[in-house]
């Protein structure tokens, strides 16, 4: 088991407040230019929303359809180094695209935004995208229904277990020089003389620069310690339900009877099948939040609507539930059109600085944590 504390030491050079990917990530980097870092996190490296994901790295084909063209390029340009950083951890796979009568998605729409994603990914993609006959979809995934199915679609994107894959970057943090410590909470922050101190149960921490990298807890962070802020987020809940056996051998691309996408992941090594994800807005603390059943209940019947009778799933064949809160940056849209972009938050005085991180996904944190520590050095 890695032990994520260093030798003891209160002044750092940095300073984040949060073990997500995105914390994780930054510390690499500062780690890297040998500068001192601590990183503090309140329960276990990646136990909020970096180990409650759909655990893909990927472009964000649907992100295309809200022309977030930067989004899909810095993703599918991270998305190729992380394959390279951690080919243990991160695997291309086929992604299957189903397209039924009623869906209000057209196939020569999903087409063209294929084609358009293989450009993104480079001309001489490996994995191109393509079409699928109906026969042979058919003898692949005998468990979905082929009444109203117009085309189907192949393309390829990767999967990863986003929990291992975030304790790998800290685990690379502290190969570099950070120090991390866990269940440790805050009891005060202050901002005084070019310097912050936090105070801890047992320790008092300085540093010139800190950065609060917290995810879903951004806005509780920021009204707790009265630390400025440019931005707000909304929390969108999404629940994922693990089913066992395996549903589909291959992932699925599945559009909901509205205009939602949800995704089949099989987990052929553990005989068992993830589903997901919903979107709802929560206006409660991040702790506080909660799966309920009318959740579960709208993906068992997403998934019944597109499987044979002999495949439709039920409460009792659901293993277990998690639920992730997506920190995105407010704004006046509804929760499916918001940007899954980030924001970095500068705030100076002196020579000591604060950086809030807004948002950001998995795939991206490589770009990120670059930026923020480009951001920081400038």
């Amino acid at each position: 088991m890695l032990n994520y504390k260093n030798e003891f030491q209160s002044t750092f050079d940095v300073i984040i407040i949060g073990g997500g990917i995105n914390g994780c990530g930054i510390a690499h980097e500062f780690s890297l230019q040998k500068k001192r870092v601590l990183l503090l996190e309140k329960s276990t490296i990646g136990s909020g929303t970096s180990s409650k994901s759909s655990r893909l790295i990927h472009g964000g084909l649907r992100y295309l359809e809200s022309f977030q063209f930067h989004l899909v390029r810095e993703s599918l340009k991270d998305r190729e180094e992380l394959l390279k950083l951690y080919p243990h951890l991160v695997q291309m796979k086929p992604f299957y695209f189903p397209c039924y009568k009623q869906n209000s998605r057209s196939p020569l729409l999903i087409w063209m935004g294929l084609k358009l994603y293989d450009i993104f990914s480079g001309w001489s993609s490996e994995y191109p995208s393509k079409t699928i006959s109906l026969e042979d979809f058919g003898q692949l995934v005998p468990s979905l229904k082929q009444e109203g199915l117009r085309k189907v679609f192949r393309y390829f994107d990767a999967k990863t277990n986003d929990l291992k894959l975030t304790k790998q970057v800290a685990k690379d943090a502290q190969l570099c020089g950070a120090t991390i410590h866990e269940n440790t909470q805050i009891k005060k922050i202050s901002w005084a003389n070019d310097q912050f101190n936090l105070e801890t149960d047992h320790e008092t921490f300085s540093s010139q620069i800190l950065i609060n990298a917290t995810g879903p807890w951004i806005d509780e962070v920021n009204k707790k310690y009265s630390l400025p802020a440019q931005y707000h987020i909304r929390k969108i809940s999404g629940i994922h339900l693990m089913i066992k056996g395996l549903l589909t051998q291959d992932i699925m691309f599945m559009q909901t009877q509205g205009k939602r996408i949800f995704f089949i992941i099989p987990e052929p090594e553990e005989n068992r099948t993830m589903i997901g994800t919903t979107e709802r807005e929560e206006n409660c603390p991040a702790d506080d939040v909660i799966i309920n059943s009318k959740d579960i209940n709208y993906m068992i019947d997403n998934i019944n609507y597109y499987v044979k009778p002999e495949y439709r799933i039920s409460e009792s064949d659901v293993i277990s539930t998690s639920i992730g809160i997506r920190p995105l940056v407010a704004a006046n849209k509804n929760p499916t059109n918001l940007s899954r972009e980030y924001c970095l938050d500068l705030h100076t005085s002196g020579n000591s600085k604060l950086l809030h991180v807004f948002g950001g996904k998995l795939t991206t944190f490589l770009s990120l944590s670059r930026k923020a520590v480009d951001l920081l050095s400038g």
